[in-house]
């Protein structure tokens, strides 16, 4: 294993939607909003059940717009705005080419060094950077082996960076 490694992937459509979903998913649960969202949802099918007994339709109509919102729309609206930043960003079906050492990690020859790193994320499918400036998302299979995934941990803990581990 050496001091420093690579990683390459290409940055489609695919692997921007997953880093929005997979940015979403942590932060929404790791967030109040998460217990205001729950709280919205009973509100809301409670007001269902209310509406029905009372012949409230506006609010019947209101209720069932929330919960089909929450469960079905929510999640297809941020998709959609993935879609968009894909399409107007530069780096859209490009090849990213990232090396970790021990001074950060280096992208397009901007070094962004571990202290601008707040916290590392691994989840399933890659890895969650959250910096000071921007947050990044590295897929496993951007890493050309296990020994340098393993690398990448082991830089995080020298720099006492947060880091985390979403099953």
């Amino acid at each position: 294993m050496s001091n420093v490694f690579n990683t390459k992937y290409i940055w489609s459509e695919e692997v921007a939607i997953l880093s929005s979903e997979l940015f979403y998913k942590y932060e929404f649960r790791h967030s109040y909003r998460r217990y205001m969202g729950w709280a919205f949802i009973a509100m809301a099918q409670f007001g269902v059940v209310g509406a029905l007994k009372h012949d409230a339709y506006g609010m019947l109509i209101l209720s069932s717009f929330l919960l089909l919102y929450w469960y079905g729309i929510r999640w297809q609206l941020r998709k959609r705005l993935a879609q968009r930043l894909f399409h107007a960003s530069p780096l859209a079906n490009q090849e990213v080419l990232t090396s970790f050492d021990a001074q950060g990690m280096k992208t397009d020859d901007v070094l962004t060094p571990w202290q601008e790193i707040q916290k590392v994320v691994e989840v399933a499918n890659g890895f969650l950077f959250y910096g000071e400036q921007q947050s990044n998302f590295f897929p496993k299979n951007a890493f050309s082996s296990s020994e340098d995934r393993d690398a990448l941990r082991r830089f995080i803990v020298n720099a006492n960076i947060i880091n985390e581990k979403e099953s």
